[in-house]
């Protein structure tokens, strides 16, 4: 089993910015309008490259399928389905997509939670991918990510820190296992210091091989995992900052123009 640790320090969001941008996303969505198949922002405005081909609008069961630039049909490779979209308990999705490569077709299911939008408390992320042909038991996987909002406040504050890592997920795949934990604390200057905890195991053939392998590349891969890590935060301490200074209602504007396209 190998292990790795590593802490960043980040620009933190606050809760009622990202509280009110769920808010105004839900609002974007609702008020979205449906003509036959197509979509209409809340201006009337007609958003292109996005058809309702079942089910009513945000509806339990719903179907959109992206527009095909050649010929204007929907696409039946890409589906994003609501599974759930009730702002007082829970708003979930499920995108599908289709890989038709002679070889290996693939299947790829992303799923996506919210508990709830009137008060955000959990966020889920899940992905599952399915593969056939030659040797497509090892080209599959599964990938998991849960964030406790409750855990991750509490434990940015200066109160009493929670018993378990407020983000948590896993990868899965058939040859290894990967378990991380992110918890955050609060810094003397205000910021979050997060630090990210990983686990990898290995499976079925691979368990006896992992110890050698750590032997060998587990410096050089920690090193390039902290590395990411790093660039990462880099990349949110740059954007954060301008992004929070933008209230709900003004990131709904932006993401309606960005529906729009260019």
């Amino acid at each position: 089993m190998a292990r790795f640790r590593h802490t960043v320090t980040l620009t933190p969001v606050p809760r009622r910015w990202l509280e009110s941008c769920v808010a105004a996303l839900h609002d974007l969505a609702e008020g979205t309008d449906v003509d036959g198949a197509r979509l209409r922002l809340p201006d009337g405005r007609p958003v292109p490259g996005l058809v309702l081909v079942r089910g009513r609008h945000l509806g339990p069961g719903a179907q959109y399928r992206p527009v095909r630039d050649q010929d204007g049909e929907p696409d039946a490779d890409q589906c994003l389905t609501v599974v759930s979209w009730d702002r007082r308990r829970e708003t979930a999705l499920e995108v599908v997509t289709l890989d038709g490569d002679p070889a290996h077709p693939a299947r790829l299911v992303c799923a996506l939670g919210l508990t709830s939008a009137e008060r955000p408390r959990e966020a889920w992320l899940s992905a599952t991918l399915r593969s056939s042909g030659k040797r497509a038991e090892y080209l599959g996987g599964t990938g998991r990510l849960h964030l406790d909002l409750g855990r991750w406040w509490q434990a940015t504050g200066h109160g009493r820190h929670p018993s378990r890592a407020p983000l948590s997920g896993t990868l899965t795949h058939p040859l290894a296992r990967v378990s991380v934990t992110v918890v955050p604390r609060p810094a003397p200057d205000g910021r979050w210091r997060v630090t990210v905890r990983a686990r990898l195991s290995g499976r079925s053939v691979a368990r006896p091989l992992l110890p050698l392998a750590t032997a060998v590349l587990g410096r050089r891969a920690r090193r390039a995992c902290a590395e990411a890590l790093d660039r990462a935060a880099a990349a949110w301490n740059t954007q954060v900052p301008e992004l929070v200074r933008k209230d709900g209602e003004r990131l709904g504007t932006e993401l309606a123009e960005a529906l729009l396209g260019p």
